[in-house]
Parts: structure tokens; C-alpha cells; sequence
């Protein structure tokens, strides 16, 4: 038997000896002020983050005009004046204090915020690193009050006049904290930060006016009569402000409204895509996603688009104490908000002008001869030949394509010969130039000036008489009464078909065709794993696959759509797609990828030869598709050159 422990010899082999000196403690609680300087690294990072905690401030006191004034980008000087509720003598000699607030009271508060801030820690960081004054008057109050704090001293609070209100004001920022200071940027960097953070909040709060002054000089202001359109006038320029579509839908307590721009008006970056949420801007992850996944189809990839949107919710449905900056929220039912921010925000995007117009190509055009003929001018002529015949070489590697004579003839493409075409399913029963005498060709948007009610008229009209050529078997061109289109055949076609079987698949009705033979196709077993989970999904769309053997696929079904599909390509395309994901995702996101994969397999491709018939046939059902400006990954499918475009191109005007 093990012989048993003597524990109270251990305790007392390292008790202290009666009559040492305990060795002094390692660990102390750190002083208000120092306590406060860390604090400030986290809540208080250059101007642009002094004037964001007190608009949204005087935001939370209910103000509706505010002045901003600034010295040297916000670094020498900061006064923010509100008419807002302003504060009594009481409220103020704990402005300055850490952790005092009035926006909290209890622990189940923290379960429903309103207010825009709500820690109390911006005005207590602040004090630790500048020279801050408060001066204030309540509303009900013949005499305002004033408290000063400079680098963590507190002065005596004292009485002092003024309009009702609060003015505070933030001078000489990080002047105890060198090394602080020595990480702020150019005074014209700072303060174009500090103008980012008053424009997202005066467009997140249309009823409050706000002007910024800098060094004396008024740089920015909106009035509490402005809107959101107005506001994003003032802010970004009346073009991208005349061409906003709005935005409005509703679900239960959720609501969405404000403005979307079109996709010609997409940028590199997000910047421009600007989320409110109650009233506070911020960049969260979901939301920002959810847009993305909303235009995905209609926007190429590298682009972001342009958004002012504003969401509403109640405010236990949000978390917002999840960020030091609160620009991150936690939703608690993400799955339903992204259903609905995704709904409400296709049926705006539908809306919205998303053709190429000829302008646009040309202008592109003319500025890569321009850049040519510049540099050009910087270089010695070329083995001395004349300089002109330089720049013309130059020009034809610019625009490849086949040379007039090369053109095929209408009477070639007349031929109903059968063609790859004609096996993809492009011409159906009873597809004929007859039958589509009362349709409309879908109509390309341009840079010309011509009206609605002009463009209704000749769709109206339009009959698809041609004439149609086709350009090296890939383009097809089509005359119209003010110039001609360009039309990508196999993008064109591959928004058809992914329309027509998003419809199919709205509406119940996408078809499954079994194959007579299936079609085996070897794949890895991560990646038959993978697949497995998404059997059922991908039937939803006619995709029916079955394991066959320990490696292998069976491929039993395909859309009924789809006509002389790849379908190793196709299985291959959604093994990619599943695993660049790097999560499961929603049934609506893989649905509609793989319909966007399985129309690309099963289009017209570049270099199959079309006859009339099968144009007639193509432009028919583009119109009946309606949303037919790009293909589903969202290159343009046509471009509309009106005579006023060939006119700009010949200066001729």
C-alpha cells in the first residue's frame, strides 16, 4: 500500500516564516489616468475618430444642426456645436468620467441599444490625450455650464453662457502622447477622413443639417431639409444622384429602403457602398455579402457596386456591443435577413440600367489613341519612317478583326442547313420570323438622347427583319433605325437559357430529362464526399447524381432545358464551386450557381455558325427574358452605337 500523502506538510513547507516580509506584489490595479490613455488607442485613433464620437453624440441628443469646425485636418482643433438637449451641471461633472453614460442603466439594456453610442468611453479617452471643454445649457436652463480636462486633469466645473446645447471642443489631440502624434498623416489626409465620417453620418440622419468648416473656410454642408437623394448629390454629384433607383421592401419588423446605382457606376472598391443599420453606419461582413450576392450575374467580379442603403430593425434583433469601433454587428436571425435583403434587393437591381452603351467603348477608345499618340510624340521617329505610319500600325494591334471583305454574306447565313447551334436547342417549335412579327427587340440603352417614348414605339414595331451578320461565327450584328448592336452570341444565349430555367425553377416547373445511358464521370473521393451532401439540392434543378462505385458518378438526369451538355465540365464546375466556398452554402446561392454553370455549358459558343432563323429565334426569347443586358457572370451580352456615337466617333460633331 502506497503510504499516504502528507498535504499539510506541503503547505507548510512554503508558508512564510513568521516575522519575514512577504515579497512585494507584481500585480496592482493601473492608475485612472494611464487606464485611460489605453483606452484611447482603441476609441480614439486620429481626428476622423474624435469627430465621429461626438456627432454621434450630439446625434444622441437629438440635435438637428451641427457645426464641425476643424484646425489643421482636426489635429490642432476640433468644436462640435449642437442645438441638442445639452446637459446640467450634474450630467456634467461625470461627462469626462470612464464608463459614465446615460444610454445604460442595466445589464438587460445592453439586449436593446438605440442610441448610437453608449460605453462611455470616447470623452474619458479623449481627456487622457488633449485638451477637451465642454460648455452646455439645457433647453429649460437660463445659464449654461462649462468643464475642462487637460491630458487627464480635471478643472472645477463653473458657470458660463451660451446658446442651448453642447459645444465641445478637442484641442492640440495626442499632445501628451508623442509617438501617437507622429502617426498622424498630412493635414489634407486627416481631414478627408474626418469629411468621410460627417458625410456617412449626414447621409444616415437625412433630418439633421450639418456644415464643416476647416481653417475658417466652409468645405461641406447639407441642410435638414435635404433627403437622401439630395444628400448624395451634394456628397457625390448630381449624375450618380439622378441615376439612384430606389430601394423599398419590408418583412415582418425588418425594413430596407434607399438607393442602388446602376452597374456602369461600379467602382474598384467599396466606398461607395455605404450600409446604415437604425441610423449607424457600418461595414459588416453579411451585409456587404449579401450585395454582392445580389448583383452577382450582373456585375463583374472585380467591380463593387454603389449603394446608400438604410436597415431597420428592432434593436434586440441586433448585437452591436461586438466591435471597439461598433462598425461590426452580430444579427440573430441571419439566415432570414439575408433572405430578405437578397429578395428586395434583385427586384431593385431588375430595375436598374445595366446595358453597355457604344458612348462608353468609344470613349475608352479614344483615350487609348490619345495616350498613344502622346507617347508617341516622346519617342524619335522609327528608323526614320514617317511618324505616321507608326501610329497606324499601332492602331490596327489595337482593334483586331476580320477586314470587310472577310465578312460573311447574308446569303450564307440564311442557310437552314443544320447547325452546332440547332443541336443546343436554339430554334424551338414554331420559332419563324412570323411568329415573332409582334415582338419587340431587346432594347440596349445608349448615350444618346432619344426618349423613352421613341424607344417604346420602334420595339413595338420591331419585327427582327434583319439585316444580321455575323462576325468571325461570334458577334452578330444587327442594323437598327438609329445605328446597330453588337451582340455576344454565346453570352446572350447563356442569359437566356439561365433565365429561362431560373423561371422554370421559380415557378415548380424545371423539367428533368433522364438520360438513356448515364454518364459516368471519375472523381476524387474528397470530392465525391463533398457532392454527396448536395444530392438533393442539386436535383431541385434537374441535376440528378448517383454515387457509382467508390470514385465514380452516375450522372441519371440533366435540365430539359439544357441541349449537348459537358457533362464532366458541369460536375467539375460545382466540385469548384462547392469547395471555393469554404462553407456550405445557402440553397438559393447553390441553385442559381449551378444554373449559371450548367447555361454557360450549354450555349451557343464562340465559333458555331448561326443561321437567320436562329437569330430571330434568339432575340425573340432574349426579350421575353427581359433582365438580358449581361450574361450570368456578368460580361455585357450587347452593345447599342447609335449615329450620334458614330458621329462623336468621326467628329462629326
Amino acid at each position: 500500500m502506497a503510504p499516504e500523502t502528507d498535504h499539510e506538510s506541503d503547505s507548510e513547507s512554503t508558508a512564510i516564516p513568521v516575522g519575514a516580509t512577504p515579497p512585494a506584489a507584481r500585480i496592482a490595479l493601473l492608475p485612472d489616468v494611464l487606464r485611460n490613455k489605453i483606452a484611447a488607442g482603441e476609441v480614439i485613433e486620429r481626428p476622423a475618430s474624435v469627430v465621429k464620437e461626438l456627432l454621434e453624440n450630439a446625434l444622441d441628443a437629438g440635435a438637428r444642426q451641427i457645426s464641425i469646425d476643424l484646425e489643421e485636418g482636426g489635429a490642432r482643433r476640433i468644436c462640435i456645436s449642437d442645438d441638442g438637449r445639452g446637459m446640467g451641471p450634474e450630467d456634467l461633472a461625470l461627462a469626462f468620467q470612464a464608463h459614465a453614460t446615460s444610454k445604460l442603466t442595466q445589464l438587460e439594456d445592453l439586449d436593446h441599444i438605440s442610441s448610437l453610442g453608449f460605453r462611455g468611453e470616447a470623452l474619458a479617452s479623449m481627456g487622457s490625450v488633449a485638451r477637451c471643454s465642454i460648455n452646455s445649457r439645457p433647453a429649460e436652463a437660463s445659464i449654461g455650464w462649462r468643464v475642462e480636462v487637460h491630458g487627464g486633469r480635471h478643472e472645477p466645473l463653473r458657470e458660463a453662457g451660451g446658446p442651448r446645447g453642447t459645444q465641445v471642443e478637442v484641442g492640440d489631440l495626442f499632445f501628451n502622447t508623442p509617438a501617437r502624434r507622429r502617426f498622424l498623416k498630412r493635414t489634407s489626409t486627416e481631414l478627408g477622413r474626418c469629411l468621410d465620417v460627417v458625410q456617412r453620418l449626414a447621409l444616415a440622419h437625412p433630418g439633421v443639417g450639418m456644415v464643416v468648416s476647416h481653417n475658417g473656410k466652409r468645405v461641406f454642408d447639407v441642410e435638414s431639409s435635404m433627403d437622401l437623394r439630395a444628400r448624395v448629390r451634394r456628397t457625390f454629384g448630381g449624375e450618380l444622384a439622378a441615376a439612384l433607383v430606389p430601394v423599398s421592401g419590408q418583412d415582418g419588423p425588418l425594413r430596407l429602403f434607399g438607393f442602388i446605382a446602376p452597374a456602369r457606376f461600379a467602382r474598384r472598391d467599396t466606398s461607395r457602398q455605404m450600409w446604415f443599420l437604425n441610423g449607424r453606419f457600418l461595414r459588416d461582413r453579411v451585409l456587404v455579402a449579401c450585395l454582392r450576392e445580389a448583383w452577382r450575374g450582373s456585375l463583374e467580379e472585380r467591380r463593387q457596386p454603389v449603394a446608400f442603403l438604410h436597415l431597420n430593425m428592432p434593436p434586440e434583433a441586433v448585437d452591436v456591443n461586438v466591435h471597439p469601433a461598433k462598425s461590426e454587428v452580430r444579427f440573430r436571425e441571419q439566415r432570414r435577413l439575408f433572405s430578405f435583403l437578397l429578395r428586395t434587393l434583385r427586384e431593385a437591381i431588375l430595375d436598374t440600367d445595366l446595358a453597355t452603351p457604344g458612348e462608353r467603348l468609344l470613349d475608352i477608345a479614344q483615350r487609348r489613341r490619345s495616350a498613344a499618340a502622346e507617347a508617341g510624340a516622346l519617342l524619335p521617329d522609327p528608323g526614320g519612317l514617317p511618324r505616321g505610319a507608326g501610329q497606324a500600325s499601332s492602331e490596327v494591334r489595337e482593334v483586331p478583326g476580320a477586314d470587310v471583305a472577310e465578312l460573311p454574306q447574308l446569303s450564307a447565313l440564311g442557310s437552314l442547313q443544320e447547325s452546332a447551334a440547332g443541336h443546343r436547342g436554339l430554334v424551338g417549335s414554331g420559332d419563324s420570323a412570323a411568329d415573332s412579327a409582334a415582338d419587340s427587340a431587346p432594347g440596349a440603352a445608349s448615350g444618346s438622347d432619344d426618349s423613352e417614348a421613341d424607344t417604346a414605339a420602334w420595339r413595338a414595331r420591331d419585327d427582327f427583319a434583319g439585316p444580321f451578320l455575323q462576325v468571325d461565327r461570334t458577334f452578330l450584328l444587327r442594323a437598327l433605325p438609329e445605328g446597330f448592336e453588337v451582340i455576344d452570341q454565346h453570352a446572350l444565349h447563356e442569359r437566356v437559357t439561365f433565365e429561362e430555367m431560373r423561371r422554370d425553377l421559380a415557378a415548380g416547373a424545371l423539367e428533368s430529362q433522364r438520360l438513356l445511358v448515364p454518364e459516368l464521370v471519375e472523381v476524387g473521393r474528397a470530392d465525391l464526399e463533398l457532392l454527396k451532401g448536395h444530392f438533393e439540392a442539386l436535383g431541385a434543378v434537374g441535376l440528378e447524381l448517383e454515387q457509382f462505385g467508390e470514385g465514380t458518378l452516375a450522372v441519371q438526369a440533366l435540365p430539359a432545358r439544357l441541349r449537348q451538355v459537358d457533362c464532366e465540365g458541369l460536375v467539375r464546375d460545382i466540385i469548384e464551386l462547392l469547395a471555393a466556398r469554404g462553407r456550405t452554402p445557402v440553397a438559393e446561392e447553390l441553385l442559381e450557381e449551378v444554373l449559371h454553370r450548367a447555361a454557360c455549358r450549354a450555349s451557343v459558343m464562340s465559333g458555331d455558325e448561326l443561321n437567320e432563323d436562329e437569330i430571330r429565334s434568339l432575340l425573340r426569347r432574349a426579350r421575353e427574358a427581359g433582365h438580358d443586358q449581361t450574361c450570368p457572370h456578368a460580361r455585357p451580352t450587347r452593345v447599342r452605337f447609335t449615329r450620334a456615337d458614330l458621329d462623336r466617333a468621326f467628329h462629326r460633331r
